[in-house]
């Protein structure tokens, strides 16, 4: 099977799989996936090309993402983590716990999770400070999630690196039916899109995320489409698709390549 192509993550100088691999369903505990079992997925990943790696202090997927990196060259991989921190001396901490979790001593990029319209106000102080974590080493690039239109126009004009957003090809009536898979805040897809594209002008790495819609029906009987429409747009430099399986990393790496 080909490889997974890199891309440069905006101006950060980091160099990311098309095809990030989200970590959310190795924490979820009906499903049983242990570290080990969790490491050889991300190992056999990585051998196929994705060296993108997502998780957050939230998943409980850090030990599965640290049993991988005791398997390969840490600087070869882009791990991401995130943090529901409010202020800077949360963050710290959060920083200091996914450090030790993920047995590295550095994160590539340090995203604020889940920022909602009610924050934008406050985000660029706390950014700020995550800002001051890169002087010593310990991230390389910071950020935020969001699923807000209001928020990527925002962070548009943020002192950020990258910004991780709802960014799929359902219509708006999909959406409206699906809202608990696509969970959009406010305004439309095609909102997000114009957003994100115009954050990207900007300068700003942009990482597509709920590509399948969380999963929604539509997107995933489609998922072929769904991905490639995706991986296609412009402003887009990588897509994080929540895996659990090699089998569907291989699935999603031949949508990636269509």
């Amino acid at each position: 099977m080909p490889k997974v192509p890199l891309v440069s993550l905006g101006n950060t100088g980091l160099k990311v799989s098309k095809l990030g691999f989200g970590t959310f369903d190795f924490g979820v505990p009906s499903l049983n996936i242990g570290p080990e079992e969790g490491g050889r997925i991300l190992l056999e990943s990585y051998r196929l090309g994705v060296n993108f790696w997502d998780t957050s202090d939230d998943y409980g997927s850090h030990p599965h993402v640290a049993a991988a990196l005791r398997l390969v060259p840490r600087e070869e991989v882009v791990i991401s983590t995130k943090t529901s921190a409010t202020n800077g001396e949360e963050a710290e901490k959060s920083l200091r716990n996914s450090l030790k979790e993920l047995g590295t001593d550095y994160v590539d990029v340090f995203l604020l999770h889940f920022v909602k319209t009610n924050w934008i106000k406050d985000c660029p102080r706390v950014l700020k400070e995550l800002n001051d974590m890169k002087k010593t080493g310990t991230v390389r690039a910071i950020g935020l999630s969001t699923h807000s239109v209001a928020v990527v126009n925002a962070a548009s004009r943020f002192e950020l690196d990258v910004i991780m957003a709802i960014c799929c090809r359902a219509d708006q009536a999909t959406i409206l039916q699906f809202h608990e898979h696509v969970p959009l805040e406010d305004g439309s897809i095609e909102n997000m899109l114009q957003a994100l594209k115009l954050a990207h002008e900007n300068g700003k790495g942009v990482i597509a995320m709920k590509v399948l819609g969380g999963p929604a029906p539509p997107l995933v009987k489609n998922f072929q489409s769904s991905i490639k429409s995706v991986a296609k747009m412009g402003f887009v430099d990588a897509l994080c698709l929540g895996m659990k399986s090699l089998d569907e990393v291989e699935k999603n790496i031949e949508a990636v390549l269509s």
